[in-house]
C-alpha cells in the first residue's frame, strides 16, 4: 500500500481546506444551500455549474455562492454546451459540483404564460407560434399551428383536401347547403367556437375539414381547431415560420352563407368564399 509522505499529508489537509467553504455551501445533492426548490425527479435534467466560465473558450474559475445566486438564472442557457450535454463529468480538469433548481419555463412547457412564446417557437402541441399577443389573457395570448404533415406522412403529403360540408343528409341535414348559424366569427379568437359550432351541427361524414381539425391530438392535446378568417390570415402572414404549406387555398371555419365558407390562397394571400363543397387544404390550429 502506497503511504502519504508528511509533505502530500500537509498538500492534501490544505487542499481540502482551501475547498471546505465551497463544499459547504452545497447539500449532499448538489443543491444550492439557501435555495428551498425541490430536486428534479430525473438527476439530469436541469444542472447548474459550480465551475463558471466568462466564455465558451475562458478558463474556468471556481465559483462563489454569491457568484452562484447572482448568476442562478444567467447560466441556464449555455450549461449544455460546456458541461458534457449536461450529464457530468469534469472541465478544464476540475471536477465539477452541481447545483439545480427548477427547470425554465419554455414556450412548450409554460402553459402560455406572459413572455414565453416567440414567433416561430415550438408550442406545447408541438406546432410553431404564428400569432403572439402579450396583452391578451392566457389561453388566448399565442397560437400555434399544426406541423406539415399533421394528417399523414411529414414531408410528403403538405396538408390533406378535405370539403367543407358535404351533402350527406343525416338526419334532414345537408351540410354543404347548412346555415350553421354559430360559425360565422371572422376575428381572431372565433375559430374555436366555429369549430365547435361546425361539429355540433354536423357528423364527420358531413363536415370533413372542421372534424379533421379537432381530432387531431398533437401533444397529446384535444383542443386543435379550424382558424377563423383572421387567424387564416395571420397563419398566411406567418406561412414562411410555420412553414410547409401547399401551393393552394386553405379552409377558414367562418361561415358566409349557408352553402359558402371563406378560403384563404397561400399563394397570393387572397380571401374569397368558396362552395361548401369545394376540397381545399386544411391546417389545424390552437391556441394557447
Amino acid at each position: 500500500m502506497r503511504t502519504l509522505t508528511p509533505v502530500r499529508v500537509l498538500l492534501v489537509a490544505a487542499l481540502m481546506l482551501a475547498l471546505l467553504p465551497m463544499l459547504s455551501s452545497f447539500a449532499p445533492g448538489g443543491q444550492v444551500a439557501g435555495f428551498t426548490t425541490a430536486s428534479p425527479a430525473a438527476a439530469n435534467k436541469i444542472w447548474y455549474q459550480s465551475v463558471g466560465r466568462a466564455s465558451e473558450t475562458a478558463a474556468c474559475e471556481k465559483s462563489t455562492v454569491a457568484e452562484l445566486a447572482a448568476g442562478w438564472t444567467q447560466w441556464a442557457p449555455s450549461w449544455a454546451r460546456w458541461v458534457n450535454g449536461g450529464n457530468g463529468g469534469s472541465v478544464c480538469n476540475r471536477q465539477i459540483t452541481w447545483a439545480y433548481d427548477t427547470p425554465p419555463v419554455s414556450c412548450a412547457t409554460g402553459g402560455g404564460a406572459a413572455g414565453t412564446c416567440v414567433l416561430g417557437a415550438t408550442g406545447p402541441g408541438g406546432g410553431i407560434v404564428f400569432y403572439v399577443n402579450e396583452a391578451a389573457a392566457s389561453g388566448a395570448r399565442y397560437m400555434e399551428a399544426a406541423l406539415s404533415g399533421w394528417s399523414g406522412t411529414p414531408g410528403v403529403t403538405p396538408d390533406p383536401t378535405l370539403v367543407w360540408g358535404t351533402g350527406v343528409v343525416v338526419s334532414s341535414v345537408n351540410c354543404s347547403n347548412y346555415d350553421i348559424t354559430a360559425s360565422v366569427g371572422t376575428a381572431i379568437g372565433t375559430g374555436r367556437d366555429n369549430t365547435n359550432a361546425i361539429t355540433v351541427a354536423c357528423t364527420a361524414a358531413q363536415a370533413p375539414a372542421a372534424w379533421a381539425a379537432r381530432n387531431y391530438t398533437g401533444g397529446g392535446l384535444s383542443d386543435w381547431f379550424l382558424p377563423s378568417r383572421d387567424e387564416l390570415n395571420q397563419l398566411f402572414l406567418q406561412r414562411t415560420v410555420v412553414g410547409g404549406f401547399a401551393a393552394g387555398s386553405y379552409w377558414s371555419s367562418s361561415q358566409v352563407a349557408a352553402n359558402f365558407a371563406l378560403i384563404q390562397n397561400f399563394v397570393n394571400g387572397n380571401q374569397v368564399v368558396d362552395p361548401k363543397g369545394s376540397p381545399e387544404h386544411v391546417r389545424p390550429v390552437r391556441a394557447f
